[in-house]
């Protein structure tokens, strides 16, 4: 009853993603009944209500004392098999349900929603259920490591327990099936970051498996490289070296999250979907016999059917015996070795077919200067010519990995001629390459720079401007979600102020002060540019570069930013390098700045705030939720390794490079004092508006207290990528000054009028700005 099933091992599952994605649409389902309260909800909760006593005592003890025993079962089954990695998900199941519970319980605020106290609905519980969540999240992540009837028995014990929350009145039907789903889509995600038993049968299944049928096949192990969804092996059959592919239902799902994410990102989405296992693995039979008939050197195929218990769908395919060009094979590469590669490549696509997934791990010797393909588990029968030229693409960036990029050219040209070689600049780019490709070549960004710049010199020919492979950009996908989160949070912000009463008793004569006090940040901005370079450049193209930002800021965000900046600069006669250099110089020294006034502010006692408990402290709340939420993810992101070491590659030689022009910078005293003075200057200034604003509505504050106000707003806008910070920056400064004393009201209506002038309206006149700096050719 209590059992485990066999640790061999962990997989990601491709399905865990769609479990993801459809628990988090049922979340959002569930949300929008719990805060919409109706009567097939109430009727709902008043039929289980009318259960007999003693029944609702038994499901009033399953969701109090039963639902704790559950959760103990799962975890001292955990802690008896002696499974680090089971105990851990059970824990981190309870940790992550309960905190993502009760930050939901705070941002949704489901009875406040439904105006429970207005409608007599004085028992209206929370959305989600915290409890609920946890046991669900707890059981669902536990299924993989547990036999079948362990697994029956957890789902029942959880209808009992969803059953008894509703009894208990902690909930009613749409919102206990959403904590169930957020706890399922929970399960899920920590599946794909830890792990689960992979479920897939081990090589003695497959030998066994094959023997029922005739097939001897022995010494098989795990091949390095696998597909998602699926498992490969190496064996021998007799005197012949094997290769057998196991398909499981979790195939079809990898491929179909491939296919969508292909088609995404990418103008060409890929191969066509196979909707079975049986009918992948035919495919994958069909176009290694189609090869094999055009003369192409790949596995020749001996058995595609579905066998054993489980009916996975199973290939078996005889291949050469020699080694793969994999770097930890160590396998010389000649230029007859390159020449054989692409010479099956160019009959592979004259058989009309498209590899897909090229890397030197795909090619496997034969003998000295000949090749085969490893398999066509990515290929495509109906390829488009980019899908040709990608296959081009990666084996020239293959070949370069193996040798040199002088060498890998010269096999190319070779091949393909000058005509076909030119052709690949286009589209030798990293988006051309597969995930595989990308991982094995080093920096696949350089290498392929580096390429383009050989075939250019080696053919005589300029190379020109890179094809956009991409549909969009996930920086664009990033910013356009957050920007519509910023919209959201500005509206909800503004939504429930009453304009005409709020500006109706507003003291007008500040109004002048504010606009005049917003203007001076501009120049305080650029005296730091102006410090930050080393060529004496004029004051007023640097304003109208700093006006400028304000509109590509909003319109773009920083890559913008800094493009205008490249070329201001580049007009102005300096390296595109400067502009750069400029941007995190600046930005050292403005956080040079913050901290500095930040510890004067506490040393002084200005940094005394007050959290209110209601009203507009809900604002607050949700401030420092979100503020919490980045610290947690920022200590997972440095807590694991590979990910520290990717964004330290990433980061410290940046900061590193600014630190030294900085230091180098304040060796001067007058650029230095441009760049911290003019920071400073930008900082008081944003706070005197914020002064001016608050004084328009009968209430002060202290000038280092509006510094601190502003200062911890604009790291947080900072942090989120919303181009401009909208929406972020507004919750952060009326949470500041509600914790400040300052009414809800008036907190809002200093916000809005501040921002107006130095957020809403500067993009107008940022935009005229670069209009007359093109006129006047300084950009």
């Amino acid at each position: 009853m209590f059992g485990v099933v066999p640790d061999r091992g962990l997989h990601r599952r491709p399905s865990d993603v769609l479990r993801v994605l459809a628990g988090l649409v049922v979340f959002v389902i569930g949300t929008v009944g719990a805060v919409h309260y109706s009567s097939w909800e109430r009727t709902a909760h008043d039929v289980v209500s009318a259960v007999p006593r003693p029944v609702l005592r038994v499901f009033g003890f399953a969701n109090g004392a039963g639902l704790a025993i559950g959760i103990g079962v799962v975890l001292v089954v955990a802690v008896a098999v002696r499974r680090p990695r089971f105990i851990g998900a059970v824990l981190l199941a309870i940790a992550s349900g309960g905190a993502v519970a009760v930050a939901l319980q705070h941002l949704i605020d489901a009875p406040a929603a439904v105006d429970a106290a207005s409608r007599g609905l004085k028992d209206y519980p929370q959305y989600p259920a915290v409890g609920l969540v946890i046991t669900a999240a707890v059981f669902f992540v536990a299924a993989p490591e547990i036999t079948r009837p362990f697994r029956r028995l957890l789902t029942w014990s959880l209808v009992v327990v969803a059953v008894g929350t509703i009894a208990e009145r902690e909930g009613y039907p749409s919102g206990i099936i959403g904590s169930l789903a957020l706890g399922w889509a929970l399960a899920a995600a920590l599946h794909l970051v830890l792990g689960s038993p992979d479920g897939m049968p081990d090589p003695t299944e497959i030998e066994r498996d094959l023997a029922a049928i005739g097939e001897d096949v022995t010494d098989l192990t795990v091949s390095r490289s696998q597909t998602w969804g699926a498992r490969s092996f190496t064996g021998r059959r007799g005197d012949d070296h094997v290769r057998v592919v196991s398909i499981g239902r979790d195939a079809t799902d990898g491929q179909l999250l491939a296919k969508l994410g292909r088609w995404l990102w990418y103008k060409d989405s890929g191969p066509g979907l196979a909707l079975t296992n049986q009918q992948e693995i035919e495919h994958h039979a069909f176009l290694l016999l189609l090869a094999e008939r055009r003369g192409v050197a790949v596995p020749r195929v001996e058995l595609a059917a579905r066998i054993g218990e489980r009916r996975d769908a199973t290939l078996l395919a005889t291949v050469a015996d020699g080694a793969t060009f994999a770097a930890e094979d160590h396998v010389e590469v000649t230029d007859a070795v390159m020449s054989s590669m692409w010479s099956e490549l160019t009959k592979l696509h004259a058989a009309g077919i498209a590899h897909g997934g090229i890397w030197a791990g795909q090619f496997r010797s034969r003998d000295a200067s000949s090749v085969e393909f490893t398999d066509l588990a990515t290929a495509d029968g109906d390829p488009d010519d980019d899908a040709m030229l990608a296959d081009r693409v990666a084996l020239l960036v293959t070949c370069a990995e193996l040798t040199t990029e002088d060498r890998a050219v010269a096999a190319a040209r070779t091949a393909l001629g000058d005509d076909g070689i030119v052709a690949l600049l286009p589209v030798l780019q990293t988006s051309a390459l597969s995930r595989v490709n990308r991982r094995t070549a080093g920096n696949a960004k350089k290498r392929c720079a580096a390429l383009r710049t050989a075939i250019a010199a080696s053919t005589g020919t300029e190379a020109p401007k890179l094809t956009e492979l991409r549909r969009v950009a996930p920086s664009s996908i990033v910013i356009a979600a957050f920007t519509v989160l910023g919209i959201y949070l500005l509206i909800g912000e503004f939504s429930h102020v009453e304009w005409g009463s709020m500006f109706r008793g507003a003291d007008w004569w500040w109004l002048p002060a504010v606009i005049l006090f917003a203007q001076v940040p501009i120049l305080g901005l650029s005296l730091s540019v102006l410090g930050s370079v080393s060529k004496k450049l004029p004051l007023r193209p640097v304003l109208l570069l700093e006006v400028g930002t304000k509109f590509t800021g909003l319109a773009g965000g920083g890559v913008t930013t800094i493009a205008l900046q490249v070329r201001f600069f580049q007009k102005q006669g300096l390296a595109a390098a400067v502009a750069v250099t400029s941007s995190l110089l600046n930005s050292v020294a403005s956080g040079t700045v913050e901290v500095v006034v930040l510890t004067v502010a506490i040393l002084t006692g200005a940094g005394s705030f007050h959290i209110p408990s209601s009203g507009a402290g809900g604002i607050a709340s949700k401030v420092f939720i979100v503020a919490a939420v980045l610290a947690v993810l920022t200590a997972i992101a440095f807590g694991i390794p590979a990910l520290r070491h990717r964004i330290g590659g990433l980061v410290m030689p940046q900061l590193r490079s600014a630190w030294g022009n900085l230091r180098g910078v304040m060796r001067d005293p007058r650029k230095g004092t441009l760049m911290l003075g003019g920071n400073l200057l930008s900082q008081v200034f944003y706070a005197m508006v914020l002064w001016a604003a608050l004084h328009m509505y009968g209430h002060d504050l202290g000038l280092m207290q509006l510094i601190i106000i502003n200062t911890v707003a604009s790291v947080l806008g900072g942090i989120a990528p919303v181009p401009g910070g909208i929406g972020v920056i507004e919750a952060g400064l009326i949470a500041g000054f509600t914790a400040a004393g300052v009414p809800d009201q008036a907190a809002i209506a200093t916000t809005f009028t501040a921002r107006l002038f130095t957020a809403y309206l500067p993009p107008i006149w940022g935009w005229l700005s670069i209009q007359w700096m093109r006129h006047r050719d300084l950009v």
